[in-house]
């Protein structure tokens, strides 16, 4: 659960896929805001503007076992972002979800990682696919140095305690970013 910022409300989430969203000062009432999210488990939610730093819209982003990734603005009850797998296309378990890049009220993306090792940065400004690339394990965590600036830095971390650290300021032609990648433990 996180704070939404000024507000006495905190974010939840449900097993069966719903996104809830409660009043602390009621803590016995109703939720606020209650979406049915996702088909499945939410594994990831992450929350950005309307805040005190911050640009853009409030936001949430969620991920789940169903291989979809949504972006949500509270104030309406339909995702304002839904990416989806294509049909055919095998569903990978999203586990992790990150804003970043929200350094004016234009500008925002979203970093997904998968089960399968896939890590997506999905522009919101223009719709699309800005990066992708595998690391070869399942991503347990990602996140930017900071949301509110320009993408600088980002993190991933994997199963068997890999911790790679990409370079987002410059994206070369192949459109990859620069990777400093340290094992951190063999394990046991």
């Amino acid at each position: 659960m996180q704070s939404l910022g000024a507000h006495n409300h905190v974010r939840a989430i449900v097993l069966q896929g719903f996104l809830n969203i409660y009043d602390l000062g009621r803590a016995n009432d109703a939720p606020v805001y209650c979406v049915k999210g996702h088909n499945g488990i939410i594994n990831a939610i992450d929350g950005i503007g309307g805040q005190t730093v911050g640009y853009g819209a409030p936001e949430l982003v969620t991920g789940g076992r169903d291989g979809c990734v949504r972006v949500w603005d509270p104030r309406v009850k339909e995702p304002v972002v839904s990416l989806e797998p294509d049909d055919g296309q095998t569903v990978r378990d999203c586990w992790t979800v990150a804003f970043g890049n929200s350094f004016s009220d234009e500008e925002r993306v979203v970093a997904a990682g998968y089960d399968n090792g896939d890590v997506k940065i999905f522009d919101l400004r223009t719709n699309s696919l800005r990066y992708e690339t595998n690391v070869k394990n399942g991503v347990t965590n990602i996140d930017f140095d900071r949301k509110d600036i320009e993408m600088n830095k980002f993190a991933v971390t994997t199963l068997e305690s890999k911790f790679r650290v990409f370079d987002a300021r410059t994206q070369v032609k192949d459109r990859s970013f620069h990777l400093n990648c340290t094992l951190i433990s063999t394990g046991p």
